[in-house]
């Protein structure tokens, strides 16, 4: 409300109030009919002075667009009032900003002189050497550092400074060239321990020939294509015998009159032998994709799993096999079966016997057992016998490949088992078998094979089937009753699953 609008309205009040009160003064004395009137008459004039400064007292209140226009001026006041409180609060961090960006120029100025100090000192004492282009004065010298003038010292603290620049300078250049040395040294190393490349089968470029049915590939591609070298072996007549491809980790030999070769120091039986046509050397096509490939070969083409394992101990029930007086190979099978089941639930292994105790499930139902059960790996054990009581050492079976023939046969495979459907990993399997148990033994080493045998040819996974030794050699059987050599021929199969297990992707 105006400040002259509110003092019209209080002088109002007042002229009644002092009207009321002499009305009561009155009221307390005797009046006359004059005084009555005068009195009337007084309250008359009170009570329109009163109602006349109430009147003009309304007419001067503000109106509704009066109080909104103050409101707003109010509100453009706060406005501004918070603006400037946010100026100041923006002044107060700029402030802070300056104060420390300050700070940090002293401390940088006063490293700045600490190190001119120190340059300047060593200049002095004639202490830095000589990187620079112009070297410090020498003792000597006539010319000290203190009768210098100010451009011939200017211009030694310049050379110092450009002296310390090129020490730090070579000094980085070295770091960078030690991390350079030891990066090549790392990776000279990771080339050496990461296993290399295997090259696809299907890239390579091999010439081929038929012969007798048969197709052959170039051993001399064979070669290029694993970056091997190749040579010819020779006998005692100097006439060719076979020949050789290796490098410094693998060796395959082959025989051009036997089937028999090897493959990094173990015996591997191809299905057929070397050929030499027209003075050049091939292998069969069969031979190179499901027995030499697979052995030269550093990963598998072919991803398959390693948890479940089928373990087929040999005969059982009225089924003996192979006897020796009171030797029985069905005896010996399921106790080297039992002591692999052990040792493989030992390492996580999830494992399925195809007998626990002196039962004979027939051949058909070992393989139904594989099929049902699909396991991922299908080992059989067996014991070896033979009329000639010579013979002894270890023998590791794999099925035969369509286009192949039995290591001790001719006749050429035609029909396809669900067995071949792993060829490449058959071999693998018999091969690092063979090669772990020869080596926890020290049996003899009578080869890998290939022969037509039920359990391994129908089953669902790669499969083998292990000859552990021969029963009708007097040593060989004592060696396999016991329970020592027992745990030899089960540690040899373990390493066998290992490096089997390397091989897979």
């Amino acid at each position: 409300m105006p400040k002259s609008l509110l003092q019209s309205f209080l002088a109002a009040c007042a002229l009644l109030a002092s009207v009321s009160v002499m009305a009561q003064t009155v009221t307390d004395v005797p009046l006359s009919d004059a005084d009555v009137k005068i009195k009337s008459a007084a309250q008359n004039a009170a009570q329109n002075a009163v109602q006349n400064a109430a009147s003009e007292a309304a007419k001067k209140l503000p109106t509704a667009e009066e109080i909104a226009a103050e409101r707003a001026r109010l509100e453009r006041m706060r406005a501004a009032l918070a603006a400037e409180r946010a100026a100041l609060e923006k002044y107060k961090a700029d402030l802070v900003q300056r104060q420390q960006e300050a700070a940090a120029a002293a401390a940088k100025a006063k490293a700045d002189a600490e190190a001119k100090a120190r340059i300047e000192k060593a200049i002095e004492e004639k202490e830095i050497g000589t990187a620079g282009s112009v070297p410090p004065p020498a003792k000597d010298d006539p010319v000290s550092v203190k009768n210098m003038s100010p451009e011939e010292l200017q211009r030694q603290r310049q050379l110092a400074i450009e002296r310390a620049k090129a020490i730090e300078k070579a000094v980085a250049v070295q770091k960078a060239a030690d991390a350079k040395k030891k990066a090549a040294a790392a990776a000279a190393s990771a080339a050496q321990t990461t296993t290399p490349k295997d090259k696809d089968v299907a890239t390579m470029k091999l010439r081929r020939i038929t012969q007798n049915k048969v197709k052959y590939v170039h051993l001399r591609d064979v070669a290029v294509n694993y970056g091997l070298t190749f040579a010819y072996t020779k006998n005692k007549a100097n006439k060719v015998s076979g020949a050789v491809i290796y490098d410094k980790t693998r060796k395959a030999i082959f025989s051009s009159s036997y089937r028999d070769g090897t493959v990094n120091g173990v015996q591997v039986y191809f299905l057929y032998p070397m050929l030499i046509k027209n003075s050049e050397p091939y292998i069969s096509e069969v031979d190179f994709l499901t027995c030499l490939d697979p052995l030269l070969r550093y990963k598998t083409a072919v991803k398959l799993g390693m948890k479940t394992i089928m373990i087929d101990a040999g005969h059982g029930g009225s089924d003996p096999g192979a006897i020796n007086g009171a030797h029985k190979e069905k005896v010996y099978t399921l106790q080297i079966a039992k002591r692999l089941q052990t040792q493989l639930e030992k390492l996580g292994f999830r494992v399925i016997m195809t007998r626990t105790g002196d039962t004979y499930p027939t051949l058909q139902e070992r393989a139904a057992l594989c099929k049902k059960y699909k396991p991922d790996l299908f080992i059989s054990i067996h014991c070896n016998s033979s009329t000639n009581k010579t013979p002894a050492g270890i023998e590791t079976y794999r099925a035969v490949p369509v286009g192949g023939t039995e290591t001790k046969g001719s006749k050429v495979k035609t029909e396809k088992q669900s067995a071949n459907e792993f060829d490449a990993n058959n071999s693998r399997l018999a091969y690092e078998i063979q090669k772990g148990v020869l080596a926890a033994t020290g049996g003899t080493d009578r080869g890998t094979r290939h022969q037509a045998i039920y359990v391994t040819g129908n089953a669902t996974c790669p499969a083998v089937l292990v000859e552990v030794g021969y029963l009708s050699n007097e040593a060989e059987v004592k060696k396999i009753a016991s329970p020592d050599y027992q745990n030899k021929i089960v540690s040899g199969i373990l390493a066998g699953l290992a490096g089997y297990g390397s091989f897979l992707r």
